[in-house]
């Protein structure tokens, strides 16, 4: 019995280990756009888990309700995307290690010639998801000073 609870507790850590390994630090590689995308944008990074829950769901409809009609033209132009990403999906390991968003995660990240700053508004999205003015008022804050990042 002593043996399985030591293998158990030596997996955990490994598990542990292998998933908070560091993610390559912001900015420092500059990164590439794909086909199609500006190399100067804003891109809003919903992660979520396999199972959402009601608040989740909300955070998403809040945040795209905002992109849709404040940065219509934004959006078409592709100077500002969203992209709402499965964190439990292996295709998107990388970019989940990358924020630690091994679950719902709320990410606004500005890439300028290559180089990025992101803000990671989870805690401020489940704090407020329900007080829809206030939410509002950040993520657009936010998306804002994104824009003006990737202007100047």
């Amino acid at each position: 019995m002593k043996f399985a609870s030591i293998c158990c507790v030596s997996m955990v850590s490994l598990m542990m280990a292998y998933l908070w390994l560091p993610a390559v630090a912001a900015g420092q590689s500059p990164e590439r756009p794909k086909e199609g995308q500006p190399a100067n944008r804003v891109e809003i990074l919903d992660f979520h888990n396999e199972h959402r829950c009601p608040t989740c769901l909300e955070i998403e409809r809040l945040t795209r309700k905002i992109l849709t009609d404040s940065y219509a033209e934004e959006l078409k132009k592709g100077t500002i995307s969203f992209r709402l990403i499965n964190a439990d999906d292996k295709e998107n390991l990388a970019i989940v290690r990358k924020y630690k968003a091994y679950g719902s995660t709320l990410i606004i990240r500005s890439v300028r010639n290559g180089k990025e700053e992101f803000v990671d508004l989870t805690n401020f999205a489940f704090m407020n998801f329900n007080k829809s003015q206030k939410f509002a008022a950040t993520v657009k804050k936010e998306i804002n000073t994104g824009l003006q990042r990737i202007k100047t």
